[in-house]
Order: structure tokens, then C-alpha cells, then sequence
């Protein structure tokens, strides 16, 4: 089925699945309230979602005009960080069929771009245009799309706008040459003082392609996909930017929680808004053993609906995934027992480090979980210690002990410091960059230091609970 799929040229597919995306809100005129673009391509645009729900923008539209935003579709399938720039504005010549993005007047720009558009992958036999043949002009296309991205960035704020921007995602013709690109691209974007949303993190199955049951075509996610990728958006990250949260930066202060022994949720963080591919993040030194963190919420299982697609007399075959909600909720925790360090998933099973941690150093730990492919993978000082099979839903985080005050479970005597979540998955080159330091913004919905306080450095406004009898902080 893939290569039936895979022969389908990238215009072709463009042409088949041009349609009206419902749900876009129209410019009234008198509507005052702040006002959110989506300005990019196919994807920013909805295609492939056959809910007709308007891909992430619509579902963006769902979660936050409720709450007084504008969200305003700007995306014209095709472009890249050349020829959306003449979408800019209209000039001195108007393309009535142009959506131009200064005529939604936006206060805030979502640029959606991809590396597959900009060119980035292989040539195929008896293909020149559209793709590269040689490192040389993969490099070439790689710095075209970095430095395109940066003009586009710099021309939004130039007119007074506040730019956010989506990082490189999957496709299913991609190799691991194209792979290697795009998790590149994603770490040097994270270092530019710009907001951003970690879209791979979603729907990556590991190789850069779409997860099984997340694709409408090689391009393109189905309806599951876009409501996955719609979950790496920071929900209050546009309340956060209209407050002035600036971009956070790692601090450089001293200091650090520490937490008694046989605590329970000492630091605790709940999630409003649904979550599903995540990443903890934290570093600690322990002194005895015991829970250091914990994460409570939904098992989800998983199951695979067959869709078939098609457009007059063209179709083909693709699945849909699903989730479904288990009946009872999970409590997965990090523990040092003996010594080691050890993940207690959400179905009992288990992974550990083969060395004790107890030696008076800090370490860092950070898991990550993929719930479209159904995986969470440990990882300790940088370095992977092994992955568990689960689909999870959290609604709640803890450091410092368990998540229910009940459990037997007792909290570790530790220090800790440098507590984040993402709102997506992230790969062995993400966690090595957070373990040597690096602060990876993108999906970023908390970064609490812990150096001087419980303060939520992020570009967010969520807010940690602190049992205050049971750590202080230590300078």
C-alpha cells in the first residue's frame, strides 16, 4: 500500500486534495479581540484532514476562541520560504485569490513551513526539480530554509507583529538522510529567540516518517495526526505572549529544592488542557532511595480504522488510529531502588539504569513519550537506558515523590533543580543537547529552575503547587 501511495507525485496530491477547509473565521471588521494568523503551507492549511475540521487551525480555533481569540487561516499548499514571501502583503498588484497575510491584520503570526516543500529530499529516478541530488545541495537547501525562515521572522516583526513558528515534521517518503536534516533544522531552531511548536514530536515513528495510522498521504497527516500535532501548542502560550513573557533562558543561578524524605507530591504540576506525547525533564542528586518523580493520568488503547480516500475516480488506502480512554487511571513513577534508577511504567513493567546513582553528583533524567507510536524511552545523563510500549494521557506531574498521597511509594531524599515539560516527544540528539545544557523552548509549557522558587519560566501560564512543609530551597 505505501509504495502504490509513494508513486503519487506531490503536485498530483495537491491537486486531488484542494478543497474549502471549514471552520475558518472571517474577518467582520469589528471584532477586537487579539487576532492569531496561520501563515504557511499545506499543512498550516488542513489538508488531508478528512474530518474537514481544518487541521490545526481549526482545532486551534476550537480551543482557543472560546477564550477570546481570532484564529485566521493564511496558508496556501505549496509554499515555501520563497514564495510565501510575495503573500506578505499585496503591493501595488492584488491577487483577489491571494490570501495575503497583512489583510487578516494579525497581532500574532504562526509561520508553518516544512523542509519537504523547500526541497530537502532525495531525488527519485527521472526527478530533477523539486528535490536534491547531492549533500552539497541538500546543505544548500538546508541554509536556504534556516535563512528564509530567519527573513520571515524578521519581516513580521518589522511590521509590528509577534512571530511563533513550527518546527520540521515527518513524511513518508523521508530516509534517515532526510531525517538527519530535520532533527538539525529542529535543534538550530530552538535556539532562536523566537517561540515555536515542536510538531515532530507528535507523530514521528522514530524514522522521521508519520506514525502508522497518522497519514492521509506521504505529505500530509489525517484527521488523528493533525489533533496530535495540535497538542504540541502550548494552550495559554498566546496569553503568555499578550502578558509580555519574554522567551525563557536557562539560568545561571545558584541554588537548588531540596525534599525530605517519605514525601508526596511536594512539587506537583496538573494539566489543564489535553496532553498526550510528552517529555519530563529533570535533574537530581539523591541521597536515599525513593520516588524522585511521578506522573499520573489515562492509559489509552489504540486501534487502527481502514479509510479509503479518493477524489472522483482516483483512490487509495490508508488507516486511521484511535484512541480510546482505559477505564482505570495510571501512576507511573521514576524511582531509585538500590541505588538505580528505575521507570515503573503505566502497565507495571519496568526499566533501569545498571549503575547506582547514589554518588553525590547531579543527574539528569529525561522521559520522553511518543503516544502515536506508542513508546516511552528513558534517558539518564543523555544516554538511552531503555523504552516501554504504552499509549498515556497525563493530567498531572510530580517531582519529588509519588503522585497520590496514599501510595506506599515514599519520596527519595533529594535535591533537585531544572524541571521541564514538553508538550511532545524529542529525540536522543534533543535530550543529549538538554543534558549539556541547552534549553529547548519549542512545546515548552514549563520550566520551573528551582534555583530561587517555584516560578514557571516558560512561555506559558501554568503554575506549579508546592507543599511547602516538605523541601525548601537551598542556595
Amino acid at each position: 500500500m505505501i509504495r502504490r501511495i509513494l508513486r503519487i507525485s506531490g503536485a498530483t496530491l495537491l491537486l486531488l486534495l484542494w478543497m474549502p477547509v471549514v471552520g475558518q473565521t472571517e474577518d467582520t471588521g469589528a471584532d477586537l479581540s487579539p487576532r492569531i494568523a496561520i501563515w504557511g503551507s499545506s499543512v498550516a492549511h488542513g489538508i488531508g484532514d478528512e474530518s474537514m475540521s481544518g487541521g490545526y487551525v481549526g482545532r486551534l480555533q476550537q480551543l482557543l476562541e472560546p477564550r477570546g481569540w481570532v484564529v485566521l487561516d493564511r496558508s496556501r499548499p505549496g509554499d515555501n520560504t520563497k514564495t510565501i514571501a510575495s503573500r506578505f502583503d499585496a503591493g501595488e498588484v492584488r491577487d483577489p485569490a491571494t490570501p495575503y497575510l497583512t489583510d487578516a491584520e494579525p497581532d500574532y503570526v504562526v509561520i508553518g513551513l516544512s523542509l519537504g516543500n523547500e526541497g530537502i529530499a532525495q531525488c527519485q529516478m527521472g526527478q530533477a526539480v523539486g528535490c536534491t541530488s547531492t549533500p552539497e545541495d541538500a546543505e544548500r537547501v538546508f541554509e536556504q530554509f534556516a535563512v528564509g525562515l530567519k527573513g520571515l521572522i524578521a519581516r513580521v516583526r518589522a511590521a509590528g507583529m509577534t512571530p511563533i513558528i513550527t518546527l520540521p515534521y515527518a513524511r513518508l517518503d523521508f530516509s534517515e538522510r532526510e531525517y538527519a536534516y530535520t532533527r538539525r533544522m529542529i535543534l538550530l531552531l530552538n535556539s532562536l529567540d523566537v517561540p515555536s511548536v515542536n510538531l515532530l514530536g507528535t507523530v514521528d515513528d522514530g524514522q522521521g516518517r508519520w506514525a502508522r495510522g497518522f497519514w492521509a498521504d506521504p505529505y500530509h497527516p489525517n484527521a488523528a495526526g493533525y489533533a496530535e500535532m495540535t497538542y504540541a501548542f502550548v494552550p495559554t502560550l498566546f496569553a503568555a505572549l499578550e502578558a509580555g513573557k519574554a522567551v525563557p533562558q536557562k539560568s545561571t543561578a545558584l541554588g537548588h529544592a531540596r525534599v525530605r524524605r517519605n514525601s508526596a507530591a511536594p512539587l506537583s504540576f496538573k494539566v489543564e488542557d489535553t496532553m498526550r506525547s510528552f517529555s519530563l525533564t529533570f535533574q537530581f542528586r539523591a541521597d536515599k532511595d525513593g520516588v524522585v518523580a511521578a506522573i499520573g493520568g489515562q492509559s489509552l488503547a489504540q486501534r487502527f480504522e481502514p479509510f479509503r480516500r479518493s477524489y472522483g475516480s482516483f483512490s487509495w488506502d490508508t488507516e486511521s488510529a484511535e484512541f480510546k480512554s482505559m477505564h482505570e487511571r495510571f501512576a507511573a513513577t521514576l524511582s531509585v531502588d538500590n541505588g538505580a534508577l528505575t521507570y515503573h511504567g503505566a502497565d507495571g513493567n519496568a526499566v533501569s539504569t545498571s549503575e547506582g546513582l547514589i554518588n553525590g553528583h547531579w543527574h539528569t533524567v529525561t522521559l520522553t513519550h511518543y503516544v502515536a507510536r506508542g513508546e516511552s524511552l528513558l534517558y539518564v545523563d543523555g544516554k538511552l537506558r531503555g523504552s516501554l510500549a504504552e499509549h498515556l494521557q497525563p493530567d498531572s506531574f510530580v517531582l519529588g515523590g509519588p503522585v497520590d498521597k496514599a501510595s506506599p511509594m515514599k519520596g527519595a531524599a533529594a535535591d533537585f533543580r531544572e524541571w521541564m515539560i514538553h508538550r511532545s516527544g524529542l529525540t536522543a540528539g534533543e535530550v543529549a543537547a538538554l543534558h549539556q545544557g541547552v534549553l529547548l523552548k519549542s512545546s515548552l509549557e514549563l520550566y520551573a529552575p528551582l534555583r530561587e522558587g517555584k516560578s514557571n519560566q516558560a512561555q506559558s501560564l501554568s503554575e506549579i503547587a508546592i507543599e511547602e512543609s516538605r523541601l525548601s530551597f537551598v542556595r
